[in-house]
C-alpha cells in the first residue's frame, strides 16, 4: 500500500502542475495585448495509479492515485473561425481597396463643382449664345474661345489623372508582389521551424501564432487555401490557383511558386508578337527577364499591363515546369524552363490575376477564376483598372462627340478635309501631336487625351465662324447660335464600342456611328440627328451617376464586410483572446492549489517526524 513517501511524491507533482499552470497564466497575461496571440493552458492529467496488480499484493479497495502531471501546453484556437475570418478578410480587402481607389476617381472628376467639366460644358454653350448676340465683337468671341480652352484642358486633366490612377494601382500591385513574397518566405521558414520542434514532441505554440498572423495578413491580398498536414505544418495555395502551391509542408520539397512583376508588355505591329519584360520576385534590382508571345495583339499587351503579376518558380522565373521522379530512388526533381517564345494561352496559366479578362488569342477566357469569388487587394487593384479605363473611354467619346459636332457646325462640313458656305476651315478643337509636342490643324482621331483648342483662333478670335455664310454680314450670328444649340442635340455615344480605336477615326465616321447623318438643310447649320441617345451634358451626368453608384455599392459592401468581420473577430477573440479577469481568477485558483500542495508536504514532514523521531521515545 502507499506510504508517506508516496504522498510526498504526489504533493511534489502537484506543486509542479500548479507551477506550470501559473507559468502559463503569467505568459497569457504578459501577451494580453500582443497582436494575434492565442491564449494557452496547461493540460493536466492524472498519472498512472498504483494498486494490486499481482497475486502477492495485499487486497485493497480500488487503486491508489499517484498524482497529476502536465501532458502539454495547449494553444486555444478554432480553425473553423480562422477559415471564416480569412475568407471574409479577403472579401473585405477587395471592397476596401476598390472603395478607396474609386473615391480617388470621384475626387478626380470633382463633381458637383463650379470648375468641373459639367459646369464648363454649360459655360461653353452659354458663351456661344452670347456670341450669337454680338457676333462682331472680338472680346465676346475671346471669352467663348477661352471657355472652349478651359473645357479642353479639363478633359485633358481628368483623362490624365484617371490614367495616373491606373498607374497608381499598378504600383500598388508591385508593392503587393513584394509583400506577398515576403509573407510566403516567412511562412515557409516558420513551417520548417514548427516541423523540427514538433518532431521532438514539443508544441511550438508561439511560432504557430506568428504563422497564423502572417496568414491573416496574406488573406487581405488574395484568397488563401490552407491544408493542415502532419507535425503542425501546412500546405498553402491561392483559392484562385489551388494547383500552384505557395508553401509546402515538406521542407525538402522546393516545388513551390512565387510571384513576379511585369515591367512592361509591348506589342510589335511588324512581327505581331508581344514582348513581356518582368522582374523576378518583383525585385527591381534583379536582372530583367523576358519572353515573347507569338501571334499576340495590342489587347493582350494591355491585359498583361493591367494584371502585372506572373506566377513563377521559387526564384520567380516564369516558364514551363516539369516534375520528374527517379524510379529507383523515388526522388522527385522539379525544373523550370524559362519561356522564350510562347502563346497567350500558355501565359494565361502563369498570369496571377483574380478576375476574368475577355479572352486570349484562342478566344477562351484568359483564366478560370470565378468573378463571383474574387478576393483581396490584388483583385481590386487589377479589376479597378478596368473600371477606370471604361471611364477614360467614356471621356474619349464625350470629347470626340463634342469636338466633331462643334467643328462640323464651325466649318459647315462633316468632312474634316474641307468646309462649305465659303467658310474658313479653322477648327475650334484640334488634336495634339505627341511626337512634335504641338497642336495640329486637324481633329482626326480626337480624344479626351489629345483634345486642344486651336491656337490660331486664340491669337485671332475673328477667325471664329459665326455667320451663315462668309458673305452674310457681321451681324449674322446664326452659326454661333447653332453651336450653342448643340447642347440639345442627342448622340448615341454609347454605340461606340470600347474596342474601337478613336485615334484612327475621322469626323464623318464618328458622327455617323453616333446617329448623325448630315445637315438638315443646305445652310449646314443644324445637324440631322436621331431622337435616341443623349446630349453631351446628359452623357457626362450618366458617367458621374454610374461612378456614384459604384462607389455607393463599394462603400455598402465595405460596411457590410466590416460588420461581418467584426463579429467573426469577436468570436475569435472569445475563443483565443486573453481575458485578464479570467486569468486573474485562474491565478488565484492555481495559487491556492499550490499552497494546498505545499501544506501536504508540510503535513507529511510532520508525520515523518512523528514516525521517525517519535519511535525513539
Amino acid at each position: 500500500m502507499a506510504g508517506l513517501f508516496d504522498t510526498f511524491t504526489i504533493a511534489k507533482r502537484g506543486l509542479n502542475v500548479q507551477q506550470s499552470a501559473i507559468n502559463t497564466t503569467s505568459h497569457n497575461i504578459a501577451n494580453a495585448n500582443t497582436t494575434g496571440y492565442s491564449r494557452q493552458r496547461s493540460v493536466a492529467e492524472a498519472t498512472k495509479p498504483f494498486g494490486g496488480m499481482s497475486r502477492f499484493d495485499a487486497v485493497i479497495t480500488g487503486q491508489v492515485g499517484t498524482g497529476a502531471e502536465i501532458t502539454s501546453i495547449q494553444r486555444i484556437r478554432d480553425y473553423f473561425i480562422d477559415y471564416q475570418v480569412r475568407s471574409e478578410s479577403g472579401t473585405s480587402g477587395y471592397y476596401t481597396q476598390a472603395s478607396e481607389t474609386l473615391s480617388k476617381v470621384e475626387d478626380v472628376f470633382g463633381e458637383p463643382s463650379d470648375t468641373g467639366i459639367q459646369e464648363l460644358i454649360n459655360k461653353f454653350f452659354n458663351s456661344f449664345q452670347e456670341v450669337s448676340k454680338s457676333p462682331d465683337k472680338s472680346d465676346v468671341k475671346t471669352v467663348a474661345l477661352q471657355n472652349a480652352s478651359s473645357l479642353a484642358d479639363a478633359l485633358n486633366y481628368t483623362y490624365n489623372q484617371l490614367k495616373k490612377s491606373c498607374e497608381d494601382s499598378q504600383s500598388l500591385l508591385k508593392a503587393n508582389v513584394t509583400d506577398v513574397n515576403s509573407y510566403l518566405n516567412q511562412i515557409n521558414e516558420l513551417n520548417k521551424q514548427i516541423r523540427s520542434i514538433s518532431a521532438v514532441g514539443q508544441t511550438p505554440n508561439d511560432l504557430m501564432d506568428k504563422r497564423d498572423n502572417l496568414l491573416d495578413e496574406l488573406s487581405y491580398k488574395f484568397g488563401v487555401k490552407v491544408d493542415r498536414d502532419s507535425l503542425e505544418t501546412i500546405n498553402l495555395s491561392s483559392t484562385e490557383y489551388p494547383d500552384s502551391p505557395l508553401v509546402k509542408s515538406n521542407p525538402n520539397d522546393t516545388d513551390y511558386y512565387r510571384l513576379s512583376y511585369i515591367k512592361n508588355a509591348t506589342f510589335d505591329k511588324t512581327t505581331g508578337n508581344v514582348k513581356v519584360d518582368y522582374y523576378p520576385l518583383g525585385n527591381e534590382n534583379s536582372e530583367v527577364k523576358s519572353f515573347t508571345i507569338t501571334g499576340g495583339n495590342q489587347e493582350i499587351a494591355d491585359k498583361l499591363n493591367e494584371s502585372k503579376i506572373l506566377i513563377g518558380d521559387k526564384d520567380g522565373i516564369v516558364g514551363t515546369t516539369v516534375t520528374t521522379t527517379d524510379t529507383v530512388t523515388g526522388k522527385t526533381t522539379t525544373t523550370t524552363t524559362p519561356f522564350t517564345t510562347t502563346s497567350a494561352s500558355e501565359v494565361s496559366k502563369k498570369l496571377f490575376q483574380t478576375y476574368k479578362h475577355e479572352n486570349d488569342d484562342s478566344g477562351k477566357a484568359i483564366n478560370n477564376v470565378d468573378n463571383n469569388n474574387v478576393k483581396g487587394e490584388i483583385a481590386a487593384n487589377q479589376s479597378v483598372q478596368n473600371k477606370i479605363e471604361k471611364y477614360m473611354d467614356s471621356l474619349d467619346r464625350l470629347a470626340a462627340g463634342l469636338a466633331y459636332s462643334v467643328n462640323a457646325i464651325q466649318t459647315g462640313s462633316l468632312d474634316d478635309s474641307k468646309s462649305t458656305q465659303g467658310l474658313s476651315n479653322n477648327l475650334i478643337f484640334v488634336t495634339f501631336d505627341e511626337s512634335s509636342q504641338s497642336n495640329t490643324d486637324s481633329d482626326k482621331g480626337i480624344t479626351a487625351k489629345n483634345i486642344r483648342i486651336n491656337s490660331k483662333l486664340l491669337k485671332d478670335p475673328t477667325l471664329l465662324n459665326c455667320n451663315t455664310t462668309s458673305t452674310s454680314g457681321e451681324g449674322d450670328g446664326k452659326r454661333a447660335i447653332a453651336i450653342a444649340n448643340l447642347s440639345s442635340v442627342k448622340m448615341n455615344l454609347s454605340s461606340i464600342e470600347d474596342s474601337e480605336d478613336l485615334t484612327k477615326m475621322d469626323r464623318a465616321t464618328f458622327l455617323s456611328k453616333v446617329g448623325i447623318s448630315g445637315f438638315k438643310d443646305g445652310t449646314s447649320l443644324e445637324l440631322n440627328a436621331k431622337t435616341d441617345g443623349s446630349t453631351v451634358d446628359t452623357y457626362y451626368k450618366s458617367i458621374i451617376n454610374n461612378l456614384s453608384v459604384e462607389i455607393q455599392e463599394a462603400n455598402r459592401q465595405v460596411n457590410n464586410q466590416a460588420s461581418v468581420l467584426s463579429n467573426l473577430q469577436d468570436q475569435k477573440a472569445s475563443v483565443s483572446g486573453v481575458s485578464l479577469d479570467e486569468e486573474m481568477t485562474n491565478l488565484i485558483q492555481f495559487q491556492h492549489a499550490y499552497q494546498a500542495n505545499a501544506k501536504i508536504i508540510s503535513t507529511v514532514n510532520e508525520l515523518l517526524d512523528v514516525v521517525i523521531n517519535g519511535l525513539k521515545r
